[in-house]
């Protein structure tokens, strides 16, 4: 898969974002394809060697988990003991009954479908389970055939790297976030690299306190045309809180096409009326 540089891709964060459907759930997966978006997992390994969808460490904030249970690592948990938790019915009663998905239950999703693409965000960073994250996916995104179809995305350029150079057929994508001065020297260095082993770099944008000039983000209109002239159509940017109709139109006019959104139905909405 090749993306169209007159096309605008954009990410559902977390599937949803935790607004719109509940995080990292098959619901979730299945809301943003509906849409016309990428949905995203986040991927982590169990204590069994199992690669799951899950934002954080642990199921405390997504899951119906008991107190002993729900603080523990999910990297100490077999899948068993993960699956006996609904992932749904905390973020609305109609989404009861989910489950913390595994990724061969997405992969399944995707095999038969060519137009399904997926984000999967790297959470496990750490020398003992990031090996078997690396080996265990790769091993399902080949099994499923849906390896072309994946931006694997991550915050540590040696790891989005490893996977680029394991498995050339995925794409891959830098996350930036932490301050402006911040983003925008890694991105330089980054630059400076030729964006070797990158497919896509993503900047976050916040909202500012105070907008005197209108323009409502951190980042400076003269900061992203910089980065656009660099990169092209492969930058991507994720407008973090609020964001207007007139802020995505500005993006879309410097020339961005791709991006991330925790709002996936209102900004499918601003894309269909602005292009």
């Amino acid at each position: 898969m090749e993306f169209d540089p007159d096309k605008v891709y954009w990410q559902a964060h977390r599937g949803g974002g935790g607004n719109e459907a509940p995080d990292n759930t098959l619901y979730a997966m299945r809301y943003g394809w509906r849409l016309g978006g990428i949905p995203e997992a986040d991927i982590r390994v169990t204590a069994d060697r199992e690669v799951i969808c899950l934002h954080d460490n642990t199921l405390a904030r997504t899951t119906d988990a008991p107190p002993e249970v729900a603080d523990l690592p999910v990297g100490e948990l077999d899948l068993a003991e993960v699956k006996k938790y609904d992932a749904g019915k905390k973020f609305r009663a109609d989404c009861a009954g989910e489950k913390v998905p595994t990724v061969r239950e997405v992969f399944a999703l995707m095999r038969d479908d060519p137009e399904k693409l997926l984000y999967a965000d790297i959470k496990n960073y750490d020398e003992k389970l990031f090996p078997v994250l690396l080996e265990n996916f790769l091993a399902l995104a080949r099994e499923y055939g849906v390896a072309s179809r994946i931006i694997v995305a991550g915050r540590d350029y040696a790891l989005n790297c490893r996977f680029k150079e394991l498995c050339p057929e995925l794409k891959t994508m830098q996350w930036i976030g932490r301050t402006p001065s911040e983003r925008m020297r890694t991105f330089r260095e980054l630059a400076a690299k030729g964006f070797a082993g990158l497919d896509l770099v993503q900047l976050h944008l916040y909202i500012r306190d105070e907008c005197p000039d209108g323009w409502i983000y951190d980042l400076s209109l003269a900061e992203l045309r910089e980065a656009f002239r660099t990169l092209g159509t492969r930058l991507e940017v994720f407008p973090f809180g609020a964001f207007t109709k007139s802020a995505v139109e500005t993006l879309l006019e410097i020339g961005i096409r791709q991006f991330a959104t925790d709002e996936p139905s209102r900004f499918s909405r601003y894309l269909r009326e602005l292009v």
